[in-house]
Parts: structure tokens; sequence; C-alpha cells
């Protein structure tokens, strides 16, 4: 089981799942590129992603999988898996839509710039700067996962690439597919009954994609639906799987 997260997240926020599913898989939550622990590159064009995941597979001799993938993870599963539809066994698609979406985030990602995080004391401090810009208490802990002690230094520093994320908006936010992409195999898409990543009809627009996809909602849930009802989001799992 490969999981790939979102935009600003890292494997670190599907720790509790990785762990649940390992009673029936050999999970494996990987970062992407500018994200965790991966490396820093100028460019997420999708290529370049896909071609991370299938490096990946093949580095730990991975001949199939089953694949997830959230938010900006998701996009990247659903072309990795009409790219390469030998690879994948199924398809988990947790909240987004294969869609082109407005931009997300841009006040964010202003807001983390604007912080002179080498010069923090602590953490509290950077809570308390990001507040006036970014007045919720759950956007602004997810944020904060990202803020890190150098190893050297001592000093904090943003562990994610910011500025070649910030840069790259403007393409993630696109529509992963093409026209003629196409995966035949099991598709699943957990929809947040809270979030706005995904509205009435996308799962059938996704149809031309994914002909095997259904669609199930989680009602209590907003666009984190691993961690917002981590409860239901397992047994909407376990129970397709």
């Amino acid at each position: 089981m490969i999981i790939l997260h979102g935009l600003l997240g890292s494997s670190r926020n599907w720790t509790t799942i990785g762990r649940a599913m390992q009673t029936d898989y050999d999970v494996h939550a990987v970062d992407l590129r500018n994200h965790g622990s991966s490396p820093h590159a100028e460019s997420m064009r999708w290529a370049e992603m896909l071609g991370d995941v299938k490096a990946y597979l093949a580095g730990n001799d991975i001949e199939q999988c089953c694949l997830i993938g959230h938010s900006l993870g998701g996009k990247v599963a659903m072309r990795f898996a009409c790219e390469w539809p030998e690879l994948v066994q199924k398809l988990i698609i947790a909240d987004i839509a294969a869609k082109a979406y407005p931009p997300h985030h841009d006040v964010e990602f202003k807001a983390m710039k604007r912080i002179a995080v080498g010069e923090l004391s602590n953490r509290k401090e950077a809570e308390e700067l990001l507040e006036p810009l970014v007045p919720d208490w759950a956007m602004r802990q997810f944020l904060l996962t990202n803020l890190l002690r150098d190893d050297a230094t001592g000093a904090f520093k943003w562990q994610i690439n910011l500025e070649g994320l910030h840069v790259s908006l403007p393409h993630i936010r696109q529509n992963a597919l093409r026209a003629d992409d196409r995966f035949d195999g099991p598709t699943l898409l957990i929809r947040g009954g809270k979030s706005d990543f995904i509205v009435d009809g996308d799962a059938e627009a996704m149809g031309e994609w994914f002909p095997q996809l259904t669609e199930v909602t989680i009602p209590g849930s907003g666009h984190n639906v691993h961690v917002e009802d981590r409860k239901a989001f397992l047994e909407v799992l376990r129970t397709w799987l």
C-alpha cells in the first residue's frame, strides 16, 4: 500500500492510518518532492512527480500496489494509475476530483513566507504570527507541522520548499488528467461531506477516466477525511478493499 499525502502535508499525517492498515498490507507512506524528508526541486510537473513514485516502487521492488492519494497526492495517484495501470491493483482517491481548482492556500503561503523563522525562539511565536492571517486553529496547526529546528544550527526552518511550492500553485491546481487517460481497475473516491473539494456531479464526470469508480461520502468530515473522522475513513477503506 502506497500512500501519497496532500499539499503542505507529509507522510507523518498518515502515520495512524498506516499503522492501522499494517495488519493487511506492507504500508509505505511517501513524502512527495518538496515535502517532508524528500529532496527539494525547482519544478512540480506531473511527469516529474509520477517519475518519483515510479522510482520509489522500483527501488523497493514493488511490482504492484494499492495506491492511496489525498488532495494533491490524489491527483498524482490518478495520473499514475492511468500512466502505469499494471502497477496499480486498486486506486483510492481521498477528497479530490479530476478537475481544475481555484487557487487554494495562497493566503497560507503568504502568511508562512512573512515569518522570519530563523529568528523564532519557540513555536508559540510562530503560531501567534500566523493567527491574524490564518484564523482557523486547525489550519495553523497543520501548517506548523512543517516547522522544524535545523539539526546543525538549532534555528527554526520550514521543512518544505516554501517558495518552490508557492510558485507551483498555478500548475498543481489544474486537472492532472488528459482526455485519453484511463484506469480500468477498481477505484474508490472518498468524499468529505463537509468539504467543497468535491461537488455533486464530479464522481459521474470522473467515470470517463475511471469506469469502475465507486463514491462513498463521510458525512461528518471536511477535506482531511483521514484525520477528521479517522474511524469512518478506516471503515470505508477496509470495507471496500
